[in-house]
């Protein structure tokens, strides 16, 4: 890149204040062949590890190796002081940097006289109103802008002869908020200050919200002043005394100084101090100036319908912002909507992250995504690097809390730079919706599948405990049968077998094989039902069975469950049901069922009843149910009882993922329907049913259910 290019530091386009800074650096560079590019990165925080996390932006801003920078330091460190802007400028060690506000000894300024000023609009409020009893409200504590104000209070207070310790003071924060409930307990406590002075605009605006809500007339009972001429001043009823900030001449001082740095890199730039003025209107009782030319008019009437317009658009994008569809379709909707609010070109610039861990930035411009270019640092398409005095360039960082996804770039005319912020506001909290979502999805998938395994080990548990009584008979068979064999040979070798001893022997020999073969054979369907089961649950295929001798397989391998209980299992199953579905799936529902039953009903078999399971056949296919006669659930526990993460055995071992992962099995695998039927203390009831007879999950109170 060999056009020079200049990064202007500002905390937010919302206010005027920033807007004229950038206007004033944006004329004098209009001849220049120098690029700006305007970075809102929000007011800068006290916290040590909050400032540690915003500053991922100006290390991606460095990277764009910019021949200068210009940071408006009293707006961005407004609230965390310099401490915090100077670790920010730490990491442009190295570059050319102008400061705008709060001196800095490190780099040249151009600052503010926040004295001359306030101390000439004080001199004539107290020469107008000698004796009044005045009210100083402040900026945040430690504030240097706003002591400075103060000092210019005192001293003309006391230069008419007046003690400093007669003004009362009270802490504000610069809020119009914390103006007024601060004012509103002032007021509650006596007659208020015939005078109050404000450090700031924001501070008055809450100051005559307060006033007026309180009965207390502005100037009739009370004069009030602020600081900064701020752009609602001229329009508060009354209009606004106070102090007129020079903002506009600040950014074009600084970007003066940029210029000499340039021409003359070895330069050693001072620190610059312009001087504010007093504008006086009608809460000091001043009269407002009426406009009468009639042409003055006619442009602040089109200067009007102009904002209403650009408003109106505005709102309007907002709400296309909150549409749920993709980024790429997103962007395309909304590029005739911002070639409107005179937005030319915006570009949102993705962090992505690969299996491997590595970051990387995805393009993606209005007119949809390319996603095989990949930028390694911050990209500035060519098309944004025209210079033109007509339009801002922006980088807006995309991050929400503590976590940040990118930047958008933008050029557009200077009205929209508000716009372009207030998009990267709505895309950040979109993006961090979409990891959420993300997260939420990979969190449930992880549940569902420990859930799953973990009915399989109960699947492995009960086959390992039903096997067991086949193969102890077998083999106390096989033992007998072998003590009958060796009885046998005895006689024969003895030569004392008889016909008695022989017809005795074949006859135990054949009841010993019997319950042999008939012990493993049952043994052998359990392990092929389980084997089946167990396949089931893990590779999900879909095939034809028999329901009711599927299901019927599934509760042997749970009977288990009930051994030390007083709980009983009662089946009555329908055969030559025959189903084309997912089998893991089904096992999966008749387990969560069952085990729902158990740990709900019966709290976990602490106490008696009976769960009895049911499938019939019907004219449009089958239903089959689960149901108990325990403890039941209230209306509010049914209503919710699909939701994720929803138990009412919280502590207690229950994750809250059972009837959850039933309904979305039921509903999205095997394209049944579910009923539940309850009432507290009189059991619970699932009615599972094939397709077409009832659509989706209903949750109804019912009689109590006896079985």
């Amino acid at each position: 890149m060999t056009q020079k290019m200049v990064l202007v530091l500002i905390p937010t386009f919302i206010y005027t204040i920033e807007h004229q800074i950038c206007n004033g650096i944006a004329e004098v560079f209009a001849d220049q062949t120098i690029k700006l590019i305007f970075a809102p990165v929000q007011y800068l925080p006290e916290s040590e590890a909050e400032l540690d996390r915003c500053l991922w932006i100006h290390h991606q801003f460095r990277a764009l190796e910019p021949s200068a920078i210009i940071g408006y330091g009293g707006g961005l460190g407004s609230v965390s002081g310099n401490r915090s802007y100077q670790k920010v400028l730490d990491i442009y060690a190295g570059m050319p940097i102008v400061n705008i506000g709060s001196a800095l000894a490190s780099v040249p300024s151009v600052l503010v006289d926040n004295f001359d000023g306030m101390y000439e609009l004080m001199v004539n409020i107290i020469r107008r109103r000698p004796k009044a009893r005045f009210l100083f409200i402040s900026g945040p504590e430690g504030n240097v802008d706003s002591q400075l104000r103060q000092q210019a209070l005192y001293r003309a207070f006391t230069e008419s002869g007046r003690s400093s310790d007669e003004i009362e003071v009270l802490v504000g924060n610069y809020m119009s908020y914390g103006a007024r409930t601060l004012l509103d307990s002032y007021l509650a406590a006596g007659a208020p200050a015939e005078v109050i002075v404000c450090a700031n605009d924001l501070t008055a605006k809450g100051v005559l919200d307060s006033l007026k809500a309180h009965g207390v007339r502005c100037p009739e009972d009370c004069w009030v002043t602020g600081y900064d001429d701020f752009e609602y001043a001229a329009a508060t009823h009354p209009g606004l005394t106070t102090v007129h900030f020079p903002a506009k001449a600040l950014g074009a001082r600084a970007a003066e100084q940029v210029l000499a740095l340039f021409a003359g890199p070895s330069v050693r730039l001072k620190d610059r101090v312009l001087k504010g003025f007093p504008v006086f209107r009608g809460t000091t009782g001043n009269l407002s100036v009426q406009i009468r030319d009639y042409d003055q008019q006619m442009f602040e009437q089109g200067t009007h319908i102009h904002q209403r317009d650009h408003h109106t658009r505005t709102l309007e994008l907002m709400r296309m912002l909150k549409r749920q569809v993709p980024l790429s379709e997103l962007l395309a909707n909304t590029k005739g909507l911002l070639a409107e609010l005179e937005v030319a070109q915006l570009s949102l610039f993705r962090l992505t992250r690969d299996e491997d861990g590595s970051r990387y930035y995805t393009g993606m411009s209005l007119d949809g995504m390319d996603s095989t270019i990949r930028f390694a640092k911050p990209e500035i398409p060519s098309s944004y690097l025209d210079s033109s005095p007509l339009c801002f360039t922006l980088i807006c960082p995309l991050e929400f809390d503590d976590e940040h996804f990118g930047y958008i770039v933008a050029s557009c005319a200077p009205i929209a730079a508000k716009v372009i912020e207030a998009i990267g506001i709505q895309l950040s909290e979109l993006l961090h919706a979409e990891v959420l979502l993300d997260t939420s999805e990979n969190y449930r998938q992880v549940n569902e599948l420990s859930a799953r395994m973990a009915s399989l080990g109960s699947l492995v548990s009960g086959v390992a405990h039903e096997i067991n009584t086949p193969i102890g008979t077998a083999k106390l068979a096989a033992s007998s049968f072998i003590d009958s064999t060796q009885a046998l040979q005895a006689h024969i070798t003895a030569n004392r077998l008889t016909r008695t001893n022989f017809d005795t022997y074949l006859a135990e020999s054949n009841e010993y094989a019997e319950i042999i073969f008939q012990s493993l054979n049952r043994a052998a369907n359990l392990i092929s039902n389980f084997k089946l089961v167990a396949v089931d649950q893990t590779a999900e295929k879909k095939r034809s069975f028999d329901l009711g001798d599927y299901v019927a397989s599934v509760l042997v391998s749970l009977r288990h469950q009930l051994k030390g209980t007083q709980v009983v299992l009662t089946t009555d199953l329908a055969s030559g049901i025959i189903v084309d579905t997912y089998p893991g799936a089904v096992a999966q529902v008749v387990t969560n069922l069952f085990m729902n039953a158990l740990n709900h009903g019966f709290d976990g078999g602490a106490l008696a009843g009976t769960i009895a399971v049911r499938l019939k056949k019907t004219q449009s296919g089958f239903e089959m149910s689960t149901q108990d006669n325990g403890k039941g659930a209230l209306d509010d526990v049914l209503s919710q009882i699909f939701d994720p993460f929803f138990t009412t055995s919280r502590g207690k071992g229950g994750s809250g993922l059972g009837m959850h992962i039933v309904y979305n099995l039921v509903s999205q695998k095997l394209f049944w329907t579910i009923q539940v039927q309850s009432s507290d203390g009189q059991g619970f009831k699932a009615i599972l049913k094939s397709a077409g007879l009832q659509q989706g999950p209903v949750t109804t109170k019912i009689e109590p259910i006896h079985l």
